[in-house]
C-alpha cells in the first residue's frame, strides 16, 4: 500500500495498523489547525511534520512488487478521481455559499487548472493529492530502475527547492512539490527496512519527536511549507520532519497494544475519510472566516463537518467518487 489510503468504513481497524491510523488522525488535526492559524508557536511545531509525515506513512507501507500500471490505475482512482469531484463540490459549495451571504466568488478556471500552489483558500489542500500521485508514480518508474533511485532524485530535487523554490512550486499540478517529497517517501521506506532492528522504539521515539519539536520550536530550524517548496533550514528543515515523522510512527506502533478496540475503530473510521478531510476542511474554514466565526469554532467546525460527511459519503454509491 504505498499512499494513503482511503477505504472504506467497514475495513477491519485490526487488519489495518492502528497505530498508522492514530498517526494519519494526528496528522489530520495539525493539518487543519494549521490552515486555522499559524500565530505562535502553531507553525513552527505543526509544519514542521504534519504533511511530511503523510509521505513517510506512504513509504512505511510501500511494496515494491506492483507493476507501474496497476500502480498508475490504482492511483488515478484513489486519488485523481475525488481530486476531480471535490473540485467540482468545492467550487459549487462555495459559490452558492457566497452568494448567500452576498458576496458572489467565482475561482479562476486558469489556476484550477494549473492547480498546485496556484489555488488556495477554499482549495488550499488540493495541491497535496496531485504531489502525492507524482510522488508515488515516480517512486515506481525510478525504483523499478534502481532502489535508491528515487532518493538520489528527491535529494536533487529538494536542492533545486532551496535555491529555486518559487520554480518549483509553479510547476502545474505540484509536480515539483511531488518530486521533493520523493525524499520523505524513501525515509520511509528505509525505516520500514530497519523498523526490526530498533531494540527500543519508544524511547527512540518519543526522542525524535520531542528533539525535533524544540528545534522547530525554538527557532533554530524553520519548518518546510512543501506546497510553496519552502524547505525552512536548509537540510535541516527536512531531517526535522522526517525525524518527527518517524518518532510518531515508532511511538505509536509500541503503544498499539494499549489502544482500545473502541479506538481503533473511530481511528479506522476517520483515516478511512482522510480525503473528505484534506480537500474539503479549507472549504469550511473559508466560509467560517468569511462571517468572522471564532478561530475555535472554525477549527472545530472544520475537523468534525469534513468527518460526518465523510462518514455518510462511505455509505452512499457518491463515496465511489469522493472517497
Amino acid at each position: 500500500m504505498p499512499t494513503i489510503e482511503f477505504p472504506r468504513l467497514a475495513v477491519s481497524p485490526r487488519v489495518r495498523s492502528a497505530a498508522l491510523d492514530l498517526v494519519r488522525v494526528v496528522g489530520l488535526v495539525a493539518v487543519v489547525l494549521g490552515h486555522v492559524s499559524t500565530e505562535g508557536l502553531v507553525r513552527p511545531l505543526l509544519y514542521s511534520w504534519h504533511v511530511p509525515v503523510f509521505f513517510v506513512i506512504s513509504g512505511y507501507l510501500w511494496r515494491r512488487s506492483r507493476p507501474v500500471g496497476d500502480e498508475a490505475r490504482r492511483r488515478v482512482r484513489s486519488l485523481l478521481v475525488p481530486y476531480v469531484a471535490w473540485i467540482v463540490v468545492v467550487t459549487v459549495a462555495w459559490a452558492a455559499f457566497t452568494s448567500a451571504v452576498g458576496v458572489m466568488s467565482l475561482p479562476d478556471p486558469v489556476a484550477l487548472v494549473l492547480g498546485g500552489s496556484a489555488i488556495g483558500g477554499q482549495y488550499a489542500a488540493f495541491w497535496f493529492v496531485t504531489a502525492l500521485f507524482v510522488a508515488v508514480l515516480a517512486m515506481r518508474v525510478l525504483s523499478a530502475v534502481h532502489a535508491w533511485l528515487p532518493a538520489a532524485v528527491g535529494v536533487l530535487a529538494a536542492a533545486l527547492a532551496t535555491v529555486q523554490p518559487d520554480l518549483v512550486a509553479r510547476l502545474p499540478w505540484s509536480v515539483g512539490v511531488g518530486m521533493v517529497a520523493l525524499v520523505f517517501l524513501a525515509v520511509g521506506d528505509g525505516l520500514r527496512r530497519v523498523r526490526h532492528r530498533v531494540r527500543a522504539p519508544l524511547e527512540l521515539g518519543l526522542a525524535l519527536v520531542a528533539g525535533g519539536l524544540v528545534l522547530a520550536g525554538s527557532g533554530l530550524v524553520a519548518p518546510v511549507d512543501l506546497k510553496y517548496a519552502d524547505l525552512g533550514t536548509p537540510v535541516a528543515g527536512i531531517v526535522v520532519g522526517a525525524a518527527i515523522s518517524c518518532g510518531l510512527i515508532l511511538a505509536a506502533e509500541s503503544l498499539e497494544h494499549r489502544v482500545p478496540e473502541w479506538g481503533a475503530r473511530a481511528a479506522a473510521a476517520i483515516a478511512g475519510v482522510a480525503m473528505p478531510v484534506i480537500l474539503g476542511h479549507a472549504l469550511v474554514i473559508s466560509a467560517g472566516q468569511l462571517v468572522g466565526a471564532p478561530s475555535a469554532v472554525v477549527f472545530v467546525a472544520a475537523l468534525v463537518v469534513p468527518i460526518l460527511a465523510g462518514l455518510l459519503l462511505a455509505r452512499s454509491r457518491a463515496g465511489r467518487l469522493l472517497l
